[in-house]
C-alpha cells in the first residue's frame, strides 16, 4: 500500500509542471506584425509662431483701397512684367544685382523647394531616412519663407487691390501646405501612403510657385515703388536670418 501511495505522489509531482507549462503556453499571445511607426513630430519653431502671429494678424487687417478701373490695374501688372523681364537680364550683371531685392530672394528659395520636392518624389519606400532628411528640410525651410511673406510682404501688398486677392489665395495654399507636411509626419516613412502624400504637396507647392512668380510678383513691382520694396526685402533677409538660427 505504501508503494501504491508513493507512486501516485510521484506522478502527481511529475504532471503538475507541465500542465502549468501548457497553460503558460495556452496564454501566451500569439505574435503580431509589428506596426510602422511614424517619425516624432517636430516641436513649433520661432518660425512656425510667427507665422501663426502673422496669420492672426492678417485676419484684423481692413478692406483693401477702392479697386481702380480695368485699364490701370493692367497697367500696374503689364509694368510689373516689364520690370520682371528687365530683372531677368539685368540680374546676370554683378554690378547690377541687389541682395535686398525681395523677389529674387523669394525666388531663390522656389528653387530650393522645387529641388527638394523633385528628390524627395523620386525616393522608395526603403529610403527611410533620405525621406526623414527631405521632409525636415521641407518644414524647417517653408515656415521660414512662409513667415517672412506673411510677417512682411503680404501685409505690404494686401492694402492695394491688384494684389489683394492673390494675398488671400497665397495665405490659405500655405495653410493647405503646412496640414500636408502635418500629415506627412504623422505617416512612418516607409509606409506606401507616404509617396502619395508627398507627391500631392509637391504638386500644391508648386502651384502656389506658378501663382506667386506669374501673378503676385508683377503685381508687386507694378504697386510698390523700388525704394519701398528694397527696403522689405532689407526687412525680409533679416529677419529670414533671425528665424534661421
Amino acid at each position: 500500500m505504501a508503494k501504491k501511495a508513493a507512486r501516485k505522489a510521484k506522478k502527481k509531482t511529475v504532471k503538475r509542471p507541465v500542465k502549468r507549462a501548457a497553460a503558460k503556453r495556452a496564454k501566451k499571445p500569439a505574435t503580431k506584425r509589428a506596426a510602422k511607426k511614424a517619425p516624432p513630430k517636430p516641436r513649433p519653431t520661432k518660425a512656425s509662431k510667427t507665422k501663426v502671429a502673422a496669420r492672426a494678424a492678417a485676419t484684423r487687417k481692413d478692406q483693401p483701397a477702392p479697386k481702380p478701373s480695368a485699364l490701370a490695374s493692367a497697367a500696374k501688372v503689364a509694368t510689373g512684367f516689364a520690370l520682371l523681364a528687365m530683372d531677368e537680364i539685368t540680374k546676370r550683371l554683378p554690378w547690377a544685382k541687389n541682395e535686398n531685392d525681395p523677389i529674387e530672394l523669394l525666388k531663390t528659395d522656389h528653387r530650393r523647394f522645387e529641388n527638394l520636392l523633385k528628390e524627395g518624389e523620386a525616393t522608395t519606400e526603403r529610403a527611410k531616412k533620405g525621406r526623414r532628411e527631405i521632409l525636415k528640410a521641407l518644414t524647417s525651410e517653408l515656415n521660414v519663407h512662409e513667415a517672412i511673406e506673411e510677417q512682411v510682404l503680404y501685409p505690404a501688398l494686401r492694402p492695394h487691390a491688384e494684389a489683394h486677392d492673390i494675398v488671400l489665395e497665397s495665405i490659405e495654399e500655405h495653410h493647405v501646405a503646412d496640414t500636408q507636411i502635418k500629415e506627412l509626419h504623422d505617416v512612418a516613412t516607409d509606409d506606401e501612403k507616404w509617396g502619395a502624400k508627398f507627391s500631392v504637396l509637391k504638386e500644391s507647392v508648386e502651384h502656389h510657385i506658378s501663382e506667386e512668380e506669374n501673378r503676385m510678383f508683377p503685381a508687386a513691382r507694378g504697386v510698390l515703388p523700388k525704394e519701398e520694396l528694397l527696403a522689405l526685402g532689407a526687412k525680409m533677409r533679416a529677419l529670414k536670418s533671425e528665424l534661421e538660427r
